[in-house]
């Protein structure tokens, strides 16, 4: 086996293989791809998920619904397998919320609030989602210990 891999020719002039080189490149480029955590769309909203032991599973073609402390509220979906946020007034809701009903496949809608909105701004909310096509809904809560 050989361990020297840089070969002398005639003269001065040396030639360097850097297939292994390019090799190991590659492989961490596939590597740090891989390893790679991606950002949730919803990160960037802080909300205070009320605490449940009951589990519940999470449709796959879904809108969310997502009501903070402050009272602002954003739709977040999926639009050609990208996750997409917009923030809506609450005015709009319905009529936003139509428009997504109508455009995803699914008919689903999950209302993730803060644990301090008020119920009746949760009850517009579910209301609002009714009345635009929502056939199920769901209200989002968080693990105990989260």
């Amino acid at each position: 086996m050989k361990l020297n891999r840089i070969k002398r020719r005639s003269g001065n002039s040396l030639i360097l293989e850097l297939t292994p080189l390019i090799d190991v490149v590659f492989l961490l480029l596939i590597f740090f791809l891989v390893a790679t955590t991606f950002e949730d769309v919803n990160s960037s909203i802080k909300i205070d998920l009320p605490t449940s032991t009951v589990k519940s599973t999470k449709p796959v073609n879904e809108l969310q619904v997502i009501v903070t402390k402050d009272k602002e509220f954003f739709i977040s979906y999926k639009d050609k397998g990208k996750s997409k946020r917009e923030k809506v007034s609450a005015k709009d809701l319905k009529e936003e919320l139509a428009q997504k009903l109508i455009e995803s496949e699914g008919k689903n809608v999950i209302i993730s609030a803060d644990k301090s909105v008020n119920h009746g701004i949760i009850v517009d909310t579910m209301t609002a989602a009714k009345e635009a096509g929502a056939i199920s809904l769901d209200i989002d809560t968080a693990s105990p210990g989260k």
